[in-house]
């Protein structure tokens, strides 16, 4: 391999650090809080005041948001059309000025924003090669660019994942592919991100296995890709643990797509297993019970945590303490403030944010401009800390939770307390029901009451 002469080099840089002055946003203000905010003022939060506490906490703490790099790089292209965006710090060179440019300007748009983390793969930061001693440059010279601007922003890294679906090799999937070069190819890339996010201080690690699975059960050996993938999750887990990197591995099963391969323009969410429009059919790990079950049949939940879309997989990952973020795509609905509050809800319920926080993958639509480009992110910004202020409210007046102790108040006392604390035989249940049948009675669970209840809430958000 030829070098890049010394000279050449430091010129390189002396060029792309004068564009660390340029504001790629000039003309758009920092989106600040104002509850007095007009309809018409998107440039405002109405709802999310990062320092104001709620709960005993901020709202940033809450919430904690994080941007992503990835969606934020998107040019506008779909399976039906060709790029529309051209922006001014992205040329589309497969350069090392050209990614640093692209990063800089997304420090621009999470500083405007006030948002203090931010999500990529590394597919985002660095241009690949198949040359290993230049992109070991490569991620030396990024690393310490990253490492400079988050130091003057303080803005950082949430996760960083590897990609291990864009590279030809892996269409037959990384961690369960038939070559076993490919499963080599994956670990090593899995190495070097682990090394990066620990140089970083990145404080989660995020695998998205999103091509493991088969088409044809009669040309694939399930048994051995199942261990193959259980396999390369755990000599990860291994790796970080020899690093002493303190940090939370996460994982994320695919009914929340996301990443390069857009498909068109917000077609990023769960589908059932037979109906997904994709390169594989059947796959390993498809919801949040194959993806809980997977890692407790290997023993892998003792490292992993899931991050999840708002909803029922969030609220089931949370029962089984294995909840480690939220992902926001477009096909959320931003103005489902019931879902939102209920997520909210869940969070507070468990003390804290989740490690992984509440990831923003937002696409932009493919005539955004940089103001809409901003705007796109403030509407969901602002959704989620709207839905956080009721569920605070609902929780402070402890009308559900009276609700519940009401509802489940057969199982304090009696047969009830018995079954949830001591050890109680078939037999025992069948002699309790025999001398008490007689006595049974449905009891009105006042399900309409507290439906009318909780929407009331809702209705009254604007005025909390």
């Amino acid at each position: 391999m030829s070098y890049a002469q010394p000279g050449g080099k430091r010129q390189k840089v002396r060029e792309v650090r004068g564009s660390d002055n340029v504001d790629y946003f000039q003309g758009i203000e920092k989106v600040e809080y104002n509850n007095m905010a007009t309809s018409t003022d998107t440039n405002s939060y109405r709802y999310y005041n990062s320092s104001e506490r709620v709960h005993s906490r901020s709202m940033e703490d809450w919430l904690k948001y994080s941007v992503s790099l990835t969606e934020f790089r998107y040019n506008g292209s779909d399976t039906q059309g060709r790029p529309t965006f051209c922006r001014s710090w992205d040329d589309s060179s497969n350069t090392i000025d050209n990614y640093k440019r692209c990063i800089k300007a997304f420090y621009d748009f999470c500083t405007k924003l006030g948002i203090k983390y931010w999500t990529a793969f590394d597919t985002d930061l660095v241009p690949q090669t198949d040359n290993w001693e230049e992109n070991k440059s490569n991620w030396d010279e990024i690393v310490e660019y990253i490492s400079e601007l988050s130091q003057r922003s303080q803005i950082k890294l949430m996760w960083l994942a590897p990609d291990l679906h864009s590279h030809p090799k892996y269409i037959s999937g990384a961690f369960t592919s038939n070559e076993a070069s490919t499963f080599v190819q994956a670990a090593t890339q899995i190495k070097k991100c682990l090394e990066v996010s620990q140089r970083l201080n990145v404080e989660c690690f995020l695998l998205w296995p999103y091509r493991e699975g088969y088409n044809a059960i009669f040309q694939t050996d399930v048994a051995k890709e199942i261990k193959l993938f259980s396999k390369l999750l755990k000599i990860t887990a291994e790796y970080k643990d020899r690093l002493n990197y303190k940090c939370q591995l996460l994982i994320m099963p695919y009914y929340s797509s996301f990443g390069r391969n857009y498909g068109g323009y917000g077609n990023l969410t769960w589908q059932p297993q037979n109906t997904w429009d994709g390169d594989v059919l059947n796959r390993y790990m498809w919801d949040i019970t194959s993806c809980l079950y997977f890692l407790k049949f290997h023993n892998l939940d003792r490292y992993y945590k899931v991050c999840t879309p708002p909803g029922h997989h969030m609220y089931m990952a949370g029962v089984y303490n294995m909840f480690g973020g939220v992902a926001i795509t477009n096909q959320f609905d931003q103005s489902d403030i019931k879902t939102i509050t209920l997520m909210m809800k869940c969070i507070i319920d468990q003390s804290s944010a989740p490690s992984g926080g509440i990831n923003l993958r937002i696409v932009p639509k493919r005539d955004c401009d940089l103001r809409d480009l901003m705007t796109s992110q403030v509407k969901y910004i602002d959704a989620l800390a709207k839905g956080l202020r009721v569920a605070c409210n609902v929780i402070s007046e402890q009308v559900f939770v009276k609700h519940l102790q009401q509802r489940y108040a057969s199982y304090y006392s009696g047969i009830g307390s018995r079954l949830m604390s001591g050890d109680v035989s078939i037999e025992e249940c069948e002699e309790f029901y025999k001398k008490n049948q007689a006595t049974s009675e449905i009891i009105c669970t006042k399900s309409e009451h507290y439906n009318i209840v909780f929407q009331r809430y809702l209705d009254t958000c604007d005025h909390v």
